[in-house]
C-alpha cells in the first residue's frame, strides 16, 4: 500500500482455523483487530464447532461474518445445517443483538466493491493509516554497547 502498488480499500478476513493459524477464541481475535489500521473492513469467519461462537462474538462487536457449508456442515448441537439454515440463524443472533442485516446494494457500500483511490497518498488517509512512518531504530546488533 505504501509503495503505491495497492490502491483501493482495505478488507480483510480472519479466519480461525487453529493448527498454525490464529485460535478461535477471544485473545486471538482482540490481538488481530488491535493490529488493523482503523479504515479497513473486517469479517471473521472459522470452521466447524467454532462458526457460531466465533461469528456471535464478531456481531456482538459490530463485524461483519462470513457461513456457509463450506465452513461448517454441522449446528451447534450435531445436527446436520444447510447454509439456509445458517444464514437464518446468524440474521435471528444479529436481530436479538439489536443488528441490522446489510442487503446486497448495502453490503457493496460496506466493502467499497470497484473502489480504486486515485494515489498513494489519498489510500492512506483513507485507510487511517499513518503518511509517513518514524524512521526505525538501528537493530540491536547494531547498537553501540557503553
Amino acid at each position: 500500500i505504501r509503495r503505491g502498488l495497492y490502491k483501493g480499500p482495505l478488507n480483510v478476513n480472519w479466519v480461525a482455523l487453529s493448527g498454525g493459524f490464529d485460535n478461535p477464541d477471544p485473545y486471538s481475535m482482540m490481538e488481530f483487530i488491535r493490529l488493523l489500521p482503523d479504515g479497513s473492513t473486517l469479517t471473521l469467519e472459522s470452521l466447524m464447532r467454532a462458526t457460531l461462537p466465533v461469528n456471535t462474538m464478531a456481531i456482538a462487536m459490530g463485524l461483519h461474518v462470513r457461513c456457509g457449508i463450506e465452513d461448517t456442515i454441522w449446528g451447534p448441537t450435531g445436527e446436520p445445517m444447510s447454509s439456509v439454515k445458517q444464514i437464518e440463524q446468524l440474521v435471528r443472533i444479529s436481530h436479538e443483538l439489536g443488528r441490522g442485516v446489510a442487503s446486497a446494494q448495502e453490503a457493496r457500500a460496506i466493502f467499497k466493491i470497484g473502489t480504486q483511490y486515485q494515489t498513494t497518498e489519498q489510500t492512506l488517509a483513507e485507510l487511517r493509516y499513518p503518511t509517513a512512518r518514524r524512521p526505525v531504530r538501528p537493530a540491536l546488533a547494531e547498537r553501540k554497547v557503553a
